[in-house]
């Protein structure tokens, strides 16, 4: 029988999870003994699991000895993206249609924003973002769309744990500032950003 994490889940399913996302923050490439200090797992534990991905294509050893994602991730990724996107995609259309611009949808991931879908515009200058592509919420449109859903305590909680770096000289770097601009984005009804990313 498979053991149970404490959120009810399976124990062996969370670890493997677990070291993905630390393969995927230490920028795509560790050592065994990189993930063992993040684990605190017992390295043969974090062996066997590797192990296991490796076989199924979802993390590649270097010669190295170094783990580094593998493409069976993109395939997953893939498919979640396009079942995703077609869900959207009609309506980013009609913004598209309306409006002459590129149309993005993003949601919230781990205080982040990740875009999921994206029609661009007819323009030859028009703005591209990445579908995958995880950015800060303080700084870009679609992550002020959704800070300004949220409770000001929340806002302040997330900005907290997220950090607001600068990316821009006219980035928000102060969340008081970025509550103002959320105050006005509530009452004007929709969210920009200017230069700030």
């Amino acid at each position: 029988m498979a053991e149970r994490a404490s959120s009810g889940g399976v124990q062996s399913v969370e670890r493997v999870f677990e070291l993905l996302e630390l393969i995927t923050a230490a920028g795509g490439e560790v050592m065994l003994s990189e993930l063992a200090t993040s684990t605190e797992l017992p390295l043969p534990t974090i062996h066997r699991l590797l192990r296991t991905l490796v076989a199924k294509g979802y993390v590649r050893q270097l010669a190295n000895r170094r783990y580094v994602l593998g493409p069976g991730l993109i395939r997953l990724g893939e498919g979640a993206s396009k079942q995703l996107g077609a869900l959207v995609r009609p309506q980013l259309r009609t913004l598209v249609d309306q409006l002459g611009e590129t149309a993005n949808m993003a949601v919230l991931d781990s205080d982040m924003v990740l875009y999921i879908a994206q029609v661009p515009s007819k323009h030859s200058m028009r703005m591209f973002t990445e579908v995958g592509r995880r950015a800060h919420l303080h700084d870009t449109g679609v992550g002020k769309a959704i800070l300004a859903q949220m409770k000001d305590d929340s806002v302040r909680a997330v900005m907290a744990r997220a950090g607001m770096p600068s990316a821009t000289s006219t980035s928000i770097t102060n969340v008081d500032d970025l509550l103002a601009d959320l105050r006005l984005i509530r009452e004007r009804g929709y969210s920009i950003d200017d230069g700030e990313q």
